[in-house]
This record gives structure tokens, sequence and C-alpha cells, in this order.
């Protein structure tokens, strides 16, 4: 084992107990800058370290993200519902969790594809619900097939006709994504090298150490299947 990947474990390990010790405090549900983020780091880092400790405590952030879920959390994709649901099927396609999206996602579908006239919604909600139909239509959900032809081809449609080309058509796994860049995380190094462990902000994946600790695994064991649920222009 080189020196370099002796450091980046040590750093991961780091981050791991940073992230044990502060994930809880935090009160955003979100994939992006809260818990959601933490999640995913914490299913992939345990699989990587073949530790069930982190794996428990991604099952433990996602009971606190379920009961923090009311009728006013947002739909939106960063911070709000459609990210968080996209996350558990990115989880359960990829083996992380052995679950029926379909019944843990109920709830979800019926907020996020409740709105019947899509001209409504923001080109923000229209994306971020796109999205994630594009994440339900990839799994084995018996609701594919209706997701793919009442949700997800209008709202293409709609793009279409603002010149936007969906992001779920993009690459998906694309290695220029500032979510591997580990100089996206600069402003950590030095903490990691020389701080305690104290509280620290953001803890999450945009800009957080949560981020930076998915792109040292991606660095480590070459997945980088995550990065597709976190496009740079959502």
């Amino acid at each position: 084992m080189g020196q370099n990947e002796q450091l980046l474990k040590s750093f991961l390990h780091r981050i791991a107990n940073i992230l044990l010790i502060n994930g809880g405090f935090l009160d955003n549900p979100g994939l992006y800058t809260g818990e959601m983020g933490l999640v995913l780091f914490f299913f992939r880092y345990a699989r990587y370290a073949g530790n069930e400790l982190y794996k428990e405590y991604g099952f433990r952030l996602i009971d606190k993200i379920q009961k923090s879920i009311h009728q006013e959390t947002p739909i939106n994709y960063r911070q709000g519902l459609a990210g968080i649901g996209s996350a558990i099927e990115y989880l359960v396609q990829n083996g992380f969790i052995d679950a029926d999206t379909d019944e843990i996602l109920e709830d979800f579908d019926d907020r996020i594809f409740s709105v019947q006239n899509l001209s409504q919604l923001s080109m923000e909600e229209i994306k971020s619900t796109g999205y994630y139909a594009h994440w339900r239509t990839l799994g084995n959900s018996a609701k594919k097939d209706s997701i793919l032809h009442t949700i997800l081809t209008p709202i293409e449609r709609i793009m279409r006709d603002h010149s936007i080309l969906p992001t779920w058509h993009r690459p998906l796994c694309d290695n220029n994504s500032l979510y591997l860049k580990t100089a996206t995380y600069n402003h950590w190094w030095e903490y990691l090298s020389a701080k305690p462990n104290v509280s620290v902000s953001p803890l999450g994946i945009h800009n957080g150490l949560a981020g930076l600790g998915l792109a040292l695994l991606t660095e480590l064991d070459g997945d980088v299947s995550w990065v597709s649920l976190i496009p740079d222009d959502i």
C-alpha cells in the first residue's frame, strides 16, 4: 500500500468520525447540504471499510430524516423531497439497502407527482420532479411505465420547449464533475491535518466534509456512480 493511499485512508477515517460526532446535530434533511448527503457517505464508506457501524448510523439518519419530513418540506432536489427520494432509489438500486421503493417512497410519489398542471411549476421544480421521476424509472418500481408516460415525458417536452437538455440525458457519471475534484474542498485539508474533532460546518456534500469524503472514496475505489445523484446544474 502506497503512502498516498495510507494518507487518504487516514483522512477518510477522520472524516467518518467527525461526521459521526456532528451529523446528528444537522436540522436539514436535504441531499446537498443536509443529512441525506451524510447517509450517502456512510453507506459508501461502510462498504469500503467493511464496517457495519457506519451503515447502522446511516439507517439511523434515514429514520431521523423520515421523522422530520412534513407537509411544508419543499419538493426541490437540492434540499427537499426529490433529492432525498432519488438518493434512496440510488441506495436500493446499488444494493446498499434491501427495500421496496414503491413502499418506502409512496408518500414521496404522492407529494412530488401531485401537480396536475406542470406548467405552473418553476423550472427548478420541473427539473427536480423530472430527476426524481427519472430515478424512479431506473429501478424496479411497478409504477415505472406510468411515471414515464404521465410525468417524465411531459416534463421533457416542457424542457425542450425551453431549449433545455434534461439533466438525466447527459452522462450520469461525469469524471469532470466538480464533486469529484478534491480541489473543490481545499478549505478542509488544513483542518483535517491539524485540528481536533470539534463542531465543524458545512458537513454535507456541497462544499462540505461529506463531499470530500465521497471524492476520496472515489479516488480509492474508482466508483463514480454517486455523482449521478448530484449534477452540477440543478
